[in-house]
């Protein structure tokens, strides 16, 4: 452990990560040139994770210092950055590893002289890679991979690591912990507004273990729903949300018709007047994502010749901004997107029904 003055405080929040833990530490041991704290925020483990993070901490060469917090991804952070030293703020997960043992070098380095250069308030983030069991080429992977590199508030998420100075974060309000997810999602689009968002020169990756265990497809589907649920101001869903989250008992895998089942019972209770207002939201949110299928297509090109994420170019997701995207505004789109969803949704549950009864 070193009293030495950090140059970067890593803010990490934790909640029964005992097992992700030893790797993290070592992740962290390995960064050469820089010198850092670490503040791991429980948020309530009950796996031994504070007992874990005692004993690596008893030997790291850096400052390690344990709190303990409500829990809520971002209540744990805020709670961290409040005791920070560093000006500097690097919001992980327990997680996030890097490639590179110079990683944070770097990207200390790189925020400083962008901040310098811009003259302006500057919010980083690393450039994402997933680390999967099967190491198999996938152009799924690719295309959120690529889609994190984007210079768009809404492709930024935590994973990505979240590198602040002080007086931007307390300037933005920190973390908003109205609902207890998302809340990187709504500090990306708050700093967007604020400051310019800076794509680190280092990677970051992050565990793909979720997405393998529940089904890259249905979390991706539940994590659309949330986002759409929230764009549409629907607080209820959140609070329903857990009864209707299940997994298989015997894969993992994640179980979407109990989810579509019970969305479908708590609209039917809502007031036509509501579910028109709904739906209609529901048109608004995916037409405004409709930019992405240009996209894949533009990472599915690159893929096939065997192109990394970095290297992905953009040619068709620019020429639908400039021929196609203002088309996607306004009643007619909203109306013919709320409809395919609204025809997905139904499908999907008479798909189910119809598979119940066969088995």
């Amino acid at each position: 452990m070193t009293t030495t003055p950090p140059e970067i405080s890593l803010i990490i929040p934790i909640l029964n990560e005992a097992a992700e833990l030893p790797g993290l530490f070592a992740s962290l041991a390995a960064q050469e040139g820089i010198i850092l704290e670490v503040l791991l925020c429980d948020g309530g483990s009950g796996d031994g994770s504070q007992q874990v993070c005692r004993d690596l901490g008893a030997n790291a060469a850096f400052t390690v210092q344990i709190i303990t917090t409500p829990r809520g991804r971002g209540v744990q952070m805020n709670a961290g950055a409040a005791i920070a030293r560093s000006a500097l703020l690097l919001f992980l997960h327990a997680d996030s590893r890097f490639s590179r043992t110079d990683a944070l070098r770097i990207a200390v380095s790189a925020y400083r002289e962008e901040s310098e250069k811009f003259a302006g308030p500057v919010a980083a983030r690393f450039r994402l890679r997933f680390r999967r069991q099967d190491a198999r080429p996938s152009l799924a992977y690719c295309f959120y991979e690529s889609k994190a590199r984007l210079a768009r508030a809404d492709c930024i998420r935590g994973d990505q690591g979240f590198l602040f100075n002080r007086t931007l974060f307390n300037h933005l309000g920190g973390f908003d912990t109205a609902l207890p997810f998302l809340e990187d999602m709504r500090l990306a689009a708050a700093a967007a507004e604020k400051a310019q968002w800076l794509l680190l020169p280092a990677e970051i990756t992050t565990s793909a273990r979720r997405f393998e265990t529940e089904g890259l497809y249905e979390r991706q589907v539940v994590n659309a729903i949330i986002t759409n649920a929230v764009a549409a101001g629907w607080a209820e869903l959140f609070s329903a949300l857990p009864e209707l989250y299940h997994c298989s008992s015997l894969s993992g895998r994640l179980q979407i018709f109990p989810l579509l089942d019970g969305i479908r019972t708590l609209l039917a209770a809502k007031p036509a007047s509501w579910r028109r207002s709904f739906w209609k939201s529901t048109g608004r949110h995916v037409a405004g994502n409709i930019w992405q299928l240009f996209f894949w297509l533009d990472v599915r090109s690159r893929f096939i010749s065997s192109c990394a994420p970095d290297d992905v170019t953009t040619h068709r997701l620019e020429w639908f901004q400039r021929n196609l995207e203002r088309c996607t505004r306004g009643r007619l789109a909203e109306s013919i997107t709320a409809a395919a969803v609204w025809i997905w949704f139904r499908v999907m549950l008479i798909r189910h029904r119809r598979s119940t009864k066969t088995s």
